[in-house]
């Protein structure tokens, strides 16, 4: 588990989220949020709330088809990142992804969709919860993304 934010969590409405790092041909898909969301204009990795009495993979699968219109075929678990907002305490499950086959995420809720190669990670400006992801995930690319594992 990565802890990231420096405010105590106890006193904030603790959001728990799931997130899902699409991996295809070498590079992985950055949703940009629309400019009218909260912190819009920033990059993320698509994925959304856990409702009440599901489990994080079937809410995965449901955001990925609610956000991008797609199927998901692979789910690895990868992290669960803890992150301070100012208003709200974020725990998000982060899994490594692949799509069905097939399969291309369309634009239903973001602004833009980027494959991103593993120079490009920095290229765009991450949501805040999402940076320290972004750098761990630069940096063990090829232990992550070996094709035995996907």
């Amino acid at each position: 588990m990565t802890q990231v934010g420096s405010e105590s969590a106890a006193a904030k409405p603790v959001k728990r989220v799931v997130a899902a790092i699409i991996y295809r041909n070498n590079a992985v898909l950055a949703c940009k949020r629309d400019e009218d969301r909260d912190m819009g204009g920033l990059w993320e990795f698509a994925g959304g709330k856990i409702e009440a009495g599901e489990n994080p993979e079937h809410a995965l699968r449901r955001e990925i088809q609610e956000e991008l219109g797609v199927e998901l075929q692979l789910i690895l678990p990868y992290d669960t990142i803890e992150y301070d907002y100012p208003d709200f305490h974020l725990s998000m499950e982060v899994f490594v992804c692949t799509l069905a086959p097939n399969q291309e995420p369309q634009k239903l809720i973001h602004s833009e969709l980027r494959w991103l190669h593993q120079s490009e990670l920095l290229d765009v400006k991450w949501l805040p919860a999402d940076t320290n992801l972004v750098m761990t995930l630069g940096t063990l690319w090829d232990d992550i993304f070996e094709s035995q594992h996907l």
